[in-house]
């Protein structure tokens, strides 16, 4: 259940719902910017923003919290991804193959107690939801990826292109990078400081370099 709350949340990115003519797409992007200035994507149109409900579900899941002990990994999620629903009676009813035990907390939220086998095969299904969306992103029509590589904690992407220039939804994609990096470092429990997005052209040049931790300034 927790692995497909977050594959929603995922799908979140490409869901805004598209204006009726297709935005302006610079012919070039001055490679001389700063990084942040260089990934910065320009305001989207009132058709297509994502909804209200919808940025709400994703500030609930940065709410997640992640207390990876020696034995044992506890998961704590917030009222808003809950629901008010259930119940303790539901929830220990549930409990065996994916918790060992689950808490409902006075705030709403609960906590659920696993495994370290049972919190990796969460975190396999986490990556393997993660790996397919950045499969779809190559070779899409909006953007101009030939290859998305990552580390292991999803922290550093590095993504080549099939031209020599980063285009609009090349540039505005960088926002998924650092989703993705955010939310494995969410539930793996050893959350990420920034995310590095490294974007090379066809022919392996380095091109432009965005950093999460500069997403504030």
């Amino acid at each position: 259940a927790v692995v497909f709350i977050i594959c929603l949340a995922l799908s979140l990115i490409g869901c805004g719902s598209k204006p009726d003519t297709d935005p302006v797409v610079p012919d070039s992007v001055d490679v001389s910017q700063t990084p942040e200035e260089a990934v910065a994507p320009k305001p989207f149109s009132e058709d297509d923003t994502i909804e209200d409900e919808a940025w709400d579900e994703l500030e609930a899941l940065g709410q997640v919290q992640t207390e990876d002990g020696v034995f044992f990994v506890i998961i704590t999620l917030p009222p808003d991804i809950v629901g008010a629903d259930i119940t303790q009676e539901s929830l220990d009813a549930e409990a065996g193959e994916n918790y060992i035990s689950a808490k409902l907390n006075d705030d709403g939220s609960v906590s659920y107690k696993m495994t370290k086998k049972q919190h990796k095969v969460m975190l396999d299904g986490l990556v393997e939801s993660m790996e397919q969306s950045l499969q779809e992103m190559i070779g899409g029509e909006e953007y101009s990826y030939t290859k998305i590589d990552h580390n292991k904690s999803f922290t550093q992407f590095d993504v080549t292109i099939s031209g020599t220039e980063l285009n609009f939804y090349d540039s505005f994609g960088v926002m998924a990078f650092y989703m993705y990096g955010g939310f494995y470092g969410l539930f793996s429990g050893h959350a990420a400081d920034n995310v590095i997005v490294n974007f090379y052209d066809v022919n392996g040049t380095l091109i432009n370099t965005a950093d999460s931790a500069n997403m504030e300034s």
